[in-house]
């Protein structure tokens, strides 16, 4: 079962942000969000596997690419930034 939770470093106590601060190893700015995600490990896909996966992408890129040739660049970014947020409301683009 995964878990995870956004906090604010301001918002932090002192206590809690002084152990983030710890693991991380450097201060924390009080600009910052922190992400913490708690979750089971899994086996890594197999050499078999992921090979069969990235012929998958391969094949599928393949077929997408010559439909975004007429896209700009920027506009492809812009795209894919708003998939990114439509998943992770939170999201800014370091572009």
């Amino acid at each position: 079962m995964e878990q995870s939770s956004l906090h604010s470093a301001r918002s932090l106590s002192p206590l809690v942000r002084s152990a983030l601060e710890q693991l991380l190893g450097r201060a924390l700015g009080d600009n910052e969000e922190i992400s913490v995600r708690a979750y089971q490990p899994h086996e890594a896909p197999s050499l078999a596997q992921q090979r069969a996966i990235a012929g998958e992408l391969r094949q599928y890129f393949a077929k997408i690419d010559p439909k975004s040739k007429d896209i700009s660049e920027s506009e492809q970014e812009e795209i894919l930034d708003e998939a990114i947020r439509s998943v992770r409301p939170g999201y800014r683009s370091t572009r």
